[in-house]
């Protein structure tokens, strides 16, 4: 009987570790609240490091870059070096996307994802004067390139974290926007907007979660980190 339960025990170890590495490789994109967790995903004060740790992906890369946009400009170019922190022509999801493609194609040098997250669109709100276009035409065109070049991997659209820099109203229909573009394309989403750990938004410097109303801090991260990771291990299994 000893023996038994023993070989339960095992078992259920086995399972569990099975489980967890169901999503062996990880693609995150994004803006700062990404960025701020490394192209590593190992620097605390960014959400994908914990939910990297959580996960436990034989890989996960970040390709987020601060100030990043869904949307283009008329100037906007190829162009996956530049890393300016800000709102660019260039700093968009697309050139993020192509930097993906080269390093996962031509250059070899990371691994086909099967697991693609992306998090954007607080800075098309932020700056909304600068990027006046609606998001449905880029997410469309960004996830449709994806879903091209990697047929078989899952893509996850996540909704902006609530921030104080818009009125909510106006974030909740960025949202259902981001969330309608999801339904066409049957990819699935995970609506931030929605997420009761972060809200009211009014309150996230009163309880340590973000510095300036729109960058999360360590504490912050620990908890949308989390809330992600459950989130996705939901979907994963529907």
């Amino acid at each position: 009987m000893k023996r038994i339960g023993l070989l339960i025990i095992w078992g259920l170890w086995l399972y569990g570790n099975i489980q967890a590495q169901s999503v062996m490789h990880v693609v995150i994109l994004g803006d700062s609240n990404t960025f701020i967790g490394g192209d590593q995903c190992d620097k605390p004060q960014g959400w994908n490091k914990w939910f990297k740790e959580l996960a436990k992906p034989l890989s996960c890369r970040s390709y987020a870059r601060s100030g990043a946009t869904w949307t283009h400009t008329s100037n906007t170019v190829y162009d996956i070096e530049e890393n300016t922190g800000v709102l660019s022509d260039n700093n968009v999801i697309y050139n993020q996307v192509n930097r993906l493609l080269k390093e996962t194609g031509e250059e070899k040098t990371q691994p086909t994802p099967d697991l693609i997250l992306i998090m954007a669109g607080t800075n098309d709100l932020w700056f909304a004067s600068k990027r006046p276009e609606p998001l449905a035409k880029y997410i469309r065109q960004n996830c449709e390139t994806l879903g091209t070049a990697f047929p078989k991997a899952r893509i996850i659209l996540i909704t902006p974290p609530p921030f104080t820099r818009v009125p909510m109203a106006t974030q909740h229909q960025a949202a259902a926007e981001i969330e309608q573009c999801a339904q066409a394309m049957h990819l699935s989403v995970i609506r931030l907007d929605r997420a009761k750990p972060l809200l009211p938004a009014k309150k996230l410097i009163k309880r340590g979660y973000s510095k300036d109303g729109v960058h999360i801090t360590e504490k912050g991260a620990k908890v949308l980190g989390h809330y992600i990771y459950e989130q996705v291990q939901k979907l994963l299994q529907q």
